[in-house]
């Protein structure tokens, strides 16, 4: 019976949180990508771009109260502390629902990632607004313009944020780091904030589209300066063994 109602319980959060979810970005979030292009028109894009962010924040924060999944956030320092400067936020990936937990429970950032998820449905919208840049690295060119993309955009003060695992992971573990995924970074000498999510694959795995409630913990390590390593491959280990001490 016990388990019966743990199935019945997954099915009606699993279709609450879809329709809740499609409702909220579809209707609302076309909405409130309407008025940001009015903000922008009328008063620049720097308060359309702040407006945005300030929305899609309480966006993040929404998905996870609508699933019912408590956020617990251990700080080493308050992001503000570093506002006024360039840095990349690089996480494990565990789940789809890193970006809203990122965007919602760190900072609402642009994501460097793969092409393929300039292809999502729903979700590229928003990010693409955010300053998100997809890297096709199958076609050299377009990467390059990427790239070039990318130091444009850290160099006017943006924060971006990526995964270096490069996939979501489907037991939890940190998956091993690509090689030179930390290259932006580390070739631009930009800080790095290291952090760890730890739960949000026991919500949704990997292949899986039913939800399952469960705390998520995030830790926020301190920045790290990629000039302080005598490379890249000893800067990427580094972090990767850092956000893989808190994985409990």
């Amino acid at each position: 019976m016990n388990k019966l109602k743990r199935i019945l319980g997954q099915i009606f959060l699993t279709i609450w949180f879809y329709i809740g979810f499609t409702g909220y970005v579809v209707i609302y979030g076309s909405l409130i990508l309407l008025i940001s292009k009015l903000i922008k028109f009328f008063s620049g894009p720097e308060k359309a771009d702040s407006f945005l962010r300030k929305v899609v924040a309480k966006f993040g924060e929404n998905s996870f109260k609508l699933m019912g999944c408590k956020v617990n956030i251990e700080k080493d320092f308050e992001l503000s502390e570093i506002e006024n400067e360039p840095y990349i936020i690089v996480a494990n990936h565990q789940s789809l629902l890193d970006i809203p937990l990122i965007l919602g429970y760190v900072h609402p950032v642009g994501f460097i990632a793969k092409k393929e998820l300039e292809k999502a449905p729903i979700i590229s919208t928003y990010i693409k607004a955010l300053g998100s840049v997809f890297i096709d690295r199958r076609n050299p060119t377009k990467a390059a313009k990427a790239l070039r993309e990318i130091k444009r955009k850290l160099s006017e003060g943006r924060k971006l944020a990526l995964f270096p695992e490069g996939t979501r992971t489907l037991d939890g573990k940190v998956k091993p780091f690509k090689k030179g995924s930390l290259m932006i970074p580390y070739r631009y000498k930009i800080k790095i904030v290291p952090i760890t999510i730890d739960g949000t694959y026991q919500i949704i795995k990997k292949g899986d589209y039913h939800l399952t409630p469960h705390n998520v913990r995030v830790r926020i390590f301190n920045p790290i300066n990629p000039e302080e390593f005598e490379n890249e491959e000893a800067l990427r280990n580094y972090i990767y063994n850092l956000i893989s001490s808190e994985i409990k």
